[in-house]
Parts: structure tokens; sequence; C-alpha cells
């Protein structure tokens, strides 16, 4: 039997976020934004545009690389396990989503050490805090999640995980162009 995604709650999209945010009565300024959604997460920043946070804590996927501005194409119903069997393809690079962020007017003040989560601060509010580059932000992801087509843990790390996924197809967020990832090595 095929799992489904519980739609108790209405599913994040990029074209209901705002609608969201508003019926919720969020709107203007924030503190704290976190986005983690395994999949999206790029399309669904890009989109909102109801409220304007402090601190924007998103997830980026570290197997793609430091040197690309890549994502994975815009699916509304995207499932990570779904698009394909090893979970290691959701997301977007961490340069993908420091271009987002420069172009909303915030900058990277840092990663978490375990190399899955970025912190950006608005510019207005930077203060002293230093900011970061895509290059000097950048932590490799010391998960080891993986899956085999059986849905058993395989615990690859390092290359191995992006060979493992390279025929996929990622949006280089620079070009609008879709590429497989094994352009990206």
């Amino acid at each position: 039997m095929e799992k489904r995604p519980c739609r108790c709650f209405p599913f994040i999209e990029r074209d209901n976020i705002n609608q969201l945010f508003e019926e919720n009565g969020y709107t203007g300024e924030i503190g704290i934004l976190s986005i983690d959604i395994d999949g999206n997460d790029y399309w669904i920043w890009e989109s909102i545009s109801v409220v304007d946070p402090a601190i924007v804590i998103i997830e980026y996927n570290s197997v793609f690389g430091n040197n690309r501005a890549v994502t994975v194409p815009y699916d509304p119903s995207f499932d990570r396990y779904r698009a394909h069997f090893s979970g290691l393809y959701w997301g977007a690079s961490l340069k993908a989503l420091c271009l987002l962020a420069e172009r909303k007017g915030y900058v990277l003040t840092g990663s978490n050490s375990t190399g899955h989560n970025a912190f950006f601060v608005r510019k207005d509010l930077i203060g002293e805090l230093k900011a970061h580059t895509f290059e000097s932000g950048y932590v490799e992801s010391k998960f080891r999640d993986s899956r085999d087509d059986h849905g058993r843990f395989t615990f690859i790390s390092g290359k191995e995980r992006l060979r493992l996924i390279q025929e996929m197809p990622v949006v280089d967020v620079e070009s609008g162009e879709t590429i497989r990832l094994s352009e990206i090595c």
C-alpha cells in the first residue's frame, strides 16, 4: 500500500504559502521563519511575500555541493522518497539559497555543525554579525540516512551519495536551465 501524505492540514505549496500565513494572522515583520520541508524549500521561500522575518533558518542539501546554485524542480506534491528511493534527492544547494537570500535582502551568517541548516539575517539587522559566502558557510552534511531500493538504511557518505542520485534533474537557478546532477560534479 502506497503511503500518502496526511491531508489533515493544507499541503504547503508556493501558490498557497502566503494565503496560509494570512489566514493564520501572520503578515509583516516576524522574528524567525524556519523552512524545512524536505523538497521545495527554495521555491517556498522564493514565493513568500506577506511576512518579513528577521531571521530565516532553511534546510539545504549539502549532497549537491557548494559550487553550483541548484534546486530540485518545483513539484507541488514533492516527496523525497518517491522522487528517489535513497531519500538523498531534495531541496537546494547552499549557493542557490544564498543567491535567493541576496535578492530578498538577507545575508548568510552560517550553517549548523551537522551541515543541513543555513541561517540568514535580514541585511538591515546584521549589525556586527559576520557575513559568510556560500563557500565559507558550507558544511558537508554528517547525516548518513540514505536508503536502498528496499527502504533499508545504507549509511553511505561523501561523494558516494552524489553518485547515487547523479542522473536526477535539478534547476540551475542562475541560468534557469534544467540539468542532471552529474553535470555539477
